[in-house]
């Protein structure tokens, strides 16, 4: 924990406040507050609280209007607690209308709503309505100038809406970071307040360079996986479908184990078939999204994904973790906002579910692509009625060839 946030832990003493370069408070001691006085109390912020939540609370109010925070602010905030950090990353309270931000950035009024649309913000019928922070709104104005170079606005808007979806499950993680770093017995709310506000100011310079590096990662390996043919070339078209191998992975007994489990560990416990799959994954190999208890994996080379879901199967085992099973599939799919769709995709899926446990099942197809490597021992086949197909499909077995000891 860095010397900042072990200070704003520590029980106050009178100090000089610490100011940002801008000269704005980014700390200042503990202000007693008496949950009976009238000021406070007339400002019918503490109903239903009682006891000590209630002297909390009061400590917290009067903190936050000596730091310039309203009334209006406080009883609107879901956790006022977190206002500080909040105005620490860009919020100072600030409400504007859709139509001042297209006349001040010159980003078309029906661009502007498209775009805070697809970032989940509130839409008013009146875009004169002020409604909406200065921060939230102006949030989407670096991406509306991607159509001043060319691009399709439908393709903008669909660009920011994977980021927004991409980045909320990031902000929840980091906020849930920031609170097991930061929550300790006794703590209370003015002292979290503080330490909050702290840690929003040391981490929000590194906010920008953080997507901005992962960003271009992302980019450059999307490069690498994804050509445009000949045909496409030709044809001034986008890429299209395309023969691409398709595995999903599923932990076996989910059902079970939610019976058995508390919420919380069986979640870890999906987080953690993510994470196996990640340390596996290598390029050209991509990890596409994780569906509940499945993770789904792509591929070009049907033999480089099967090498890759066999080692994810031995990682399991090796890791002490609920027993996978794997379908694979291979045919024509195509690409669309880092998805993938085709007849590989929902077969895949349905030859997981028919895979006994801690095994790969692969189809015919699949089979015939990957040919017969040294190093792949192949079982079968057994032809199999899959939910949702009307013919039987033909399903090998894949495993590696057992390493023989030197009898020497």
């Amino acid at each position: 924990m860095s010397d900042h946030l072990t200070r704003a832990l520590r029980a106050p003493r009178p100090r000089p406040a610490a100011q940002t370069a801008g000269g704005a408070v980014l700390y200042v001691d503990a202000v007693g507050a008496d949950p009976n006085h009238p000021d406070i109390e007339a400002l019918g912020l503490l109903e239903d609280l009682q006891g000590r939540a209630r002297q909390e609370r009061a400590e917290l109010i009067g903190w936050l209007l000596a730091r310039g925070f309203d009334v209006d602010q406080i009883r609107g905030a879901f956790s006022p607690m977190l206002l500080p950090a909040n105005r620490m990353i860009g919020d100072d309270g600030t409400l504007v209308s859709a139509r001042e931000i297209s006349e001040s950035s010159g980003v078309s009024l029906e661009l502007l709503q498209r775009l805070h649309r697809a970032v989940g913000l509130v839409r008013a019928e009146d875009a004169d309505v002020r409604l909406q922070s200065r921060a939230d709104a102006e949030s989407v104005l670096a991406a509306a100038r991607l159509v001043d170079l060319g691009l399709d606005p439908v393709q903008v808007v669909l660009i920011v809406r994977l980021l927004m979806d991409g980045l909320t499950g990031v902000a929840v993680a980091m906020r849930h970071a920031g609170l097991q770093a930061l929550l300790h017995p006794g703590a209370t709310e003015l002292e979290l307040a503080q330490a909050f506000e702290v840690l929003a100011h040391d981490a929000e310079p590194l906010f920008g360079p953080m997507v901005d590096a992962l960003l271009r990662l992302a980019l450059r390996h999307s490069f690498e996986t994804e050509a445009i043919n000949v045909f496409e070339r030709a044809a001034g078209s986008l890429p299209g479908a395309r023969e691409v191998a398709v595995a999903f992975a599923d932990l076996v007994g989910f059902t079970r184990l939610g019976e058995q489990m508390p919420p919380e560990d069986l979640g870890l416990v999906a987080f953690r078939l993510a994470d196996l799959a990640h340390e596996v994954v290598a390029s050209p190999v991509q990890f596409v999204k994780t569906i509940g208890d499945a993770v789904m994996l792509v591929c070009s080379d049907p033999l480089t994904l099967l090498l890759t879901v066999l080692d994810l199967v031995d990682a399991a085992a090796a890791d002490d973790f609920p027993r996978l099973r794997v379908g694979l599939a291979f045919g024509h799919a195509v690409n669309r906002a880092g998805d993938w769709y085709g007849s590989p995709v929902n077969l895949a899926s349905r030859v997981t579910s028919a895979a006994p446990a801690s095994t790969v099942r692969v189809t015919e197809s699949a089979r015939n692509a990957i040919g017969d490597p040294a190093d792949i021992e192949w079982s079968g086949p057994e032809a199999r009625h899959l939910k949702g197909l009307r013919d039987e499909v033909l399903l090998y077995g894949a495993r590696r060839v057992p390493v023989r000891e030197d009898p020497g």
